[in-house]
C-alpha cells in the first residue's frame, strides 16, 4: 500500500510554514504522490478543496 492510500477518508490538518498556518479538511481522492484535500473553510471566497503533493509537503496531521 503506497502511503498517500491511508489518509483516503481521514481528517487531516495540513501545515504551512508556521505551526499555527494551516487548514483542515477530508482526503476525499488519492492519486499517486498526490492527495485532494475537501477544506473546511467557512470564507466563501476561500478554498473548496486543495491538491497536496505529499513528496513536497512538509507535515500531515491526521486528526482524531
Amino acid at each position: 500500500m503506497e502511503f498517500p492510500q491511508i489518509l483516503d477518508g481521514k481528517r487531516v490538518f495540513i501545515r504551512r510554514d508556521r505551526e499555527d498556518s494551516g487548514f483542515d479538511g477530508v482526503v476525499t481522492r488519492v492519486i499517486g504522490k498526490w492527495i485532494y484535500v475537501a477544506v473546511a473553510d467557512p470564507d466563501p471566497s476561500g478554498y473548496d478543496g486543495i491538491w497536496v503533493n505529499t513528496e513536497l509537503q512538509r507535515e500531515i496531521g491526521v486528526l482524531k
